[in-house]
């Protein structure tokens, strides 16, 4: 199973990195397959509750292209994705 604390550390990394190249607000936080299950067992209350998988108050969304604990950030207002960490 993938850490959360991983994921949150590299999630963290990013959005440092992308404010202080500009960026200003991280939309959307993407994961690896076994990252999403995770986030989803640690979150499970509020997903039985209807609530959305959120976290850093980032939607978090299942990207297939990442593996383990990478993540990667979507940022408002910009079509481009920021690297991979």
């Amino acid at each position: 199973m993938t850490s959360i604390v991983h994921l949150l550390d590299g999630a963290c990394v990013a959005i440092i990195d992308g404010f202080r190249n500009g960026r200003t607000k991280p939309s959307q936080l993407r994961v690896s397959p076994s990252g999403y299950e995770s986030v989803a067992l640690v979150k499970s209350a509020e997903l039985s509750r209807g609530n959305p998988l959120v976290l850093l108050d980032l939607d978090v969304v299942l990207d297939p292209s990442l593996e383990g604990d990478r993540t990667a950030i979507t940022w408002a207002g910009t079509p481009e994705q920021e690297p991979l960490c």
